[in-house]
């Protein structure tokens, strides 16, 4: 018998760990038991996981009903064929790639024109229109299909043509149902039509009746047992204002569906958003407070106000919107989602859902990140803060939300430069080989005259694809200072400052907690003072404070007085501002060497030296930097270019290390 390839053979370790376990065999399985683990591709393949209402009532047709219904599944070889009844319109993505559009085929479908690498793959479609009706994948000889990694939570959309997405190009793929379920790495299903309404009146169709069957047309009950909505999100109204349909009509009918969609899943989030043309808005809050007052404390009114505007973010008068306007909607909604499911950073809902999210313990944030203001959406503060994380499959994208230069570095290769990023960030436009990645990113500084948007809105990974926890330094070191400590003027700022090349190269994380300009004693100029600061989240505000316990610092190298000068700032108010910054590093950093810098400038070099000594502090140290830098350091009379950050990398870099290892 063949053997099995490595990729196959770890897949299906992971799938079926539990079991093996259950009856005591070890993970040294036979190739005869792996291959009868494969599935054959057929519409009742368990490999085969559909998302949406579904009719599998033939063994040899799948229908989705409603829109955006998709199916995914993992397969093994090199192609894979999906076999069409008759013309129909869907896309298709491999690998966690791209949607591609096929239009109008039939017949069987080639989804692979060129034959990808051997190994383990991901497939997801999705139908559009037409006959579909899925008949089953064809593989290569002796390939078969395995199960996919799919998301435990899944939030139903229920709604009328915007919900559908209409009138964007690729319809339910485009709208703010399918972008918020994808943001937040869960399932998702749109029990949505054009034209629908909430009240069945005056020959509109009703949802609040409708909602309940299989399919948008027909009396046939849908199986609520099949799955179970961690959220429903309801988006009904705008039609009904045309079918005469009155106030108090309304709003029994609002309360209604949700006192039956709580019937049908009771432990679902349940959230009612006011229409975007603000139509039934009283009646829709009276619904919400009456489901409340009635002891359903998880319904909620969504406010929608102010989310779209008119003129840029829709497609025409009558309150449809746009590809933008869609992908702004899924901005705001999408984190009051996260907030109601509890899907907190670090939580153990998110986590299971959604590798790449942001609350992923896979991913690790170095620097200070604000992770605890939205669930969604993490933001580093000061310079040079990155994220680190591993990561399965063979592409990864970023999720952006406006634009920002990054920098990002995949299996430790050279840095790639993304100018003004923002969307979806194709950082693999070459697929990888199949297998096990590493990732790092890390945005340009926002200060000064740079405002760039450096918010983390979580990784797009291919289907079936999951991250892991990344190799972790031993050792972390703080490089605190002004804007020579981010590499202002340097060819990429903090990244060819001496902090990073030092932390680089003596394999250590590192964090740069340094602004432009900022000076060391707080004076009445409203110059950051980091003696202040250093205990800050944010450099520009007063709070909150960072949390220390996050991570602790083994070393910590102060470059502080250069700009400190000049501003009435006298000896003896240096040296006392020093020693009490030096204090609080102790304070946050008990066990952590203290390295106080010389400024290159040799600006009050005598105080430092002198606020050192004071302290006492055995493991703090005064480092004296005369004549490290000669003319061609400099890219001006102060701050070092790329090879002045060098050189003095090569200098401290030996200091930092001596004591790291006693």
């Amino acid at each position: 018998m063949r053997s099995i390839p490595h990729s196959l053979r770890r897949l299906f370790v992971l799938v079926m760990t539990a079991s093996l376990c259950a009856v005591g065999l070890s993970l040294g399985i036979t190739s005869t038991a792996r291959a009868a683990a494969l599935g054959n591709g057929s519409v009742t393949d368990p490999n085969i996981v559909y998302t949406g209402r579904w009719d599998l009532g033939s063994a040899t047709a799948a229908v989705p009903n409603w829109t955006g219904g998709y199916l995914q599944t993992a397969f093994t070889g090199t192609t894979v064929k999906v076999k069409a009844r008759e013309a129909v319109n869907f896309y298709a993505s491999v690998d966690g790639g791209p949607d591609v559009f096929y239009a109008g085929v039939k017949g069987t479908v080639t989804l692979t024109p060129q034959p990808l690498p051997q190994g383990t793959h991901t497939l997801r479609v999705s139908y559009r229109s037409g006959d579909t009706v899925f008949q089953g994948l064809l593989l290569d000889a002796g390939a078969g299909t395995a199960a996919p990694r799919v998301p435990s939570g899944l939030i139903e959309f229920v709604g009328d043509s915007i919900t559908a997405g209409a009138l964007t190009d690729r319809l339910a793929l485009d709208s703010y149902g399918w972008k918020t379920g994808e943001r937040l790495g869960m399932r998702h299903t749109q029990i949505a039509r054009s034209g629908y309404c909430l009240v069945g009146k005056d020959g509109c169709a009703g949802l609040a009746t409708q909602f309940f069957k299989t399919a948008s047309t027909g009396d046939q009950n849908w199986d609520f047992s099949r799955y179970q909505a961690s959220a429903v999100v309801i988006n009904l109204g705008t039609n009904d204002i045309g079918h005469s349909v009155t106030g108090p009509e309304f709003q029994s009918a609002y309360t209604g569906l949700l006192r039956d969609i709580r019937a049908k899943y009771p432990n679902a989030a349940l959230f009612a958003v006011q229409t975007l043309k603000k139509r039934y808005v009283t009646e829709t809050k009276a619904a919400v407070s009456a489901r409340n007052a009635a002891g359903d404390a998880k319904v909620s009114y969504v406010d929608t106000t102010g989310w779209l505007t008119d003129g840029t973010d829709y497609e025409d008068g009558n309150g449809h919107p746009n590809e933008a306007g869609h992908t702004k909607f899924a901005d705001r909604l999408a984190p009051i989602i996260a907030a109601k499911l509890g899907t907190a950073p670090g939580s153990a809902a998110l986590n299971a859902a959604a590798p790449g999210r942001p609350g992923d313990p896979n991913i690790r944030f170095t620097g200070r990140w604000d992770t605890k203001s939205s669930a969604t959406a993490y933001t580093p503060y000061w310079a040079g803060a990155y994220f680190r994380t591993g990561f399965t499959g063979r592409t990864v994208k970023l999720e952006q939300r406006n634009a920002i230069d990054l920098w990002a570095s995949i299996d430790g290769g050279p840095a790639t430069f993304y100018d003004e990023a923002k969307g979806t960030v194709n950082l693999t436009p070459a697929p990888l080989a199949a297998g096990n990645h590493t990732l790092q990113v890390n945005y340009q500084v926002v200060a000064g005259s740079y405002h760039g948007d450096a918010v983390f809105q979580g990784l797009t990974l291919d289907s079936g694809a999951t991250t892991f926890t990344p190799p972790t330094p031993k050792n972390l070191i703080e490089f605190v200072g002004d804007s020579i400590t981010v590499g202002t003027t340097t060819s990429q700022n903090a990244r060819t400052a001496y902090g990073w090349l030092i932390g680089e190269r003596l394999g250590a994380d590192h964090t740069q907690i340094a602004q432009g300009g900022a000076a060391l004693v707080d004076t009445a100029d409203d110059r950051m003072s980091l003696e202040q600061q250093f205990t800050k989240l944010n450099p520009n505000a007063a709070t909150p404070d960072w949390d220390f316990s996050r991570y602790q610092a083994n070393a910590v190298v102060i470059n502080l007085g250069t700009n400190d000068v000049g501003r009435g700032v006298t000896p003896a108010q240096f040296q006392a501002s020093y020693a009490s910054l030096l204090r609080k590093v102790r304070t946050a950093y008990p066990n952590a060497w203290i390295f106080a810098l010389r400024t290159f400038s040799g600006r009050f070099g005598t105080e430092t030296k002198a606020a050192v000594t004071g302290s006492g502090d055995a493991r703090a140290s005064y480092v004296d930097t005369t004549g490290w830098l000669a003319a061609d350091d400099l890219s001006d009379s102060v701050h070092p270019n790329d090879k002045g950050h060098r050189t003095i990398t090569d200098r401290l870099a030996p200091v930092i290390s001596a004591k790291l290892r006693t």
